[in-house]
């Protein structure tokens, strides 16, 4: 066979397959050899535009719609079981702490209850979620817990032997900043620990994997970073320069503020831990990410690092030897 006779050969073999996949597309099919009249040969030929596989496929997207959207609605529901354990341990310690402000007018017990109910909420959320056998909530609890009872012993430490907080008199001088004051201290412990909650009534338990070791780590570091400082600071005060030189030894060598950096840094961590138990709804994720978010801006702007700034700058603002130590030493993190 020749060339030419090849190539009409070749020809012929690919306008028939192609002919055989538009039609099976088209639903057509060959007609049969011997014709057989019957009633359906003489109805009106239907229009492929109103056949019912496009409707029954759009029904079957719509219902997949609706089905991920109640999914998901139910995932950010399950949730919200532990808020509401969250709102209401937190919610009771710190109206606990409004009445006995109220009536002894002491607020020696500010700090014990407002970073004690951490533990306390932490440790509520893992029993009443029932899956106290997940090791991501296991070591979020852990931390939770050695975090809060650290600094609520210590802060309680520190009220007894100072008998006073000045930055409180004028707070705790009317009802209405009483009345603010706690309700500002449950936001503050009811947000925070907004992926810790969450997570611990997800529907599904993420497994343990480098990443959550990796963020297990770096918030035990935090945690041991703002302790250190923490300590480093009381021992100056009380010693012979306490009162008239700023704290620039051990970790205040390094940063004007290593207990916020510890502090945020250990919150950005716990989130990290917690994410993936909220992964199944985007909605929980982005709920989650308020509690580093509003930790990292309440002590950068509102009550952390900006007051300790301007009490430093207003007493050695005119030290040479502190401006020195400002422009050399990073406000939070070394090196940046």
């Amino acid at each position: 066979m020749g060339s030419r006779g090849m190539k009409g050969t070749v020809r012929a073999v690919l306008l028939v397959l192609i002919s055989l996949s538009l039609a099976d597309s088209l639903h057509v099919r060959p007609a049969s050899t011997t014709f057989r009249p019957s009633v359906s040969a003489f109805e009106p030929p239907r229009s492929n535009c109103i056949s019912s596989p496009p409707r029954v496929g759009r029904s079957r997207r719509l219902a997949a719609i609706r089905g991920g959207a109640a999914s998901g609605l139910g995932k950010l529901l399950a949730s919200a079981g532990g808020l509401a354990t969250s709102a209401g341990v937190t919610g009771a310690a710190n109206f606990f702490g409004l009445l006995f402000t109220l009536v002894t007018g002491s607020h020696k017990l500010t700090d014990l209850v407002g970073s004690g109910c951490f533990v306390l909420s932490a440790l509520a959320t893992l029993i009443l979620g029932e899956h106290t056998d997940s090791p991501r909530l296991i070591a979020s609890t852990s931390l939770i817990s050695v975090w809060s009872i650290r600094l609520a012993s210590f802060l309680f430490y520190r009220i007894l032997k100072t008998e006073k907080d000045d930055r409180l008199g004028k707070v705790f001088a009317t009802t209405q900043g009483t009345v603010v004051f706690w309700t500002l201290s449950f936001l503050w412990g009811f947000v925070v620990l907004l992926p810790h909650s969450m997570s611990s009534f997800a529907a599904k338990q993420a497994p343990m994997d480098g990443v959550g070791i990796a963020a297990s780590g770096v918030a035990a570091l935090a945690f041991v970073v703002e302790a250190v400082a923490d300590w480093q600071k009381w021992n100056f005060k009380l010693g012979p320069d306490g009162k008239k030189k700023w704290c620039a030894e051990g970790l205040w060598g390094l940063s004007r503020h290593p207990n916020y950096a510890g502090e945020m840094t250990f919150w950005w961590a716990i989130f990290a831990l917690n994410a993936p138990n909220l992964s199944c709804c985007w909605a929980n994720v982005a709920l989650g990410a308020v509690s580093p978010v509003f930790i990292t801006s309440l002590l950068l702007w509102v009550s952390g690092v900006n007051l300790a700034e301007a009490r430093n700058d207003e007493k050695y603002g005119e030290n040479q030897e502190y401006l020195a130590y400002k422009k050399n030493t990073p406000l939070l993190f070394p090196g940046l």
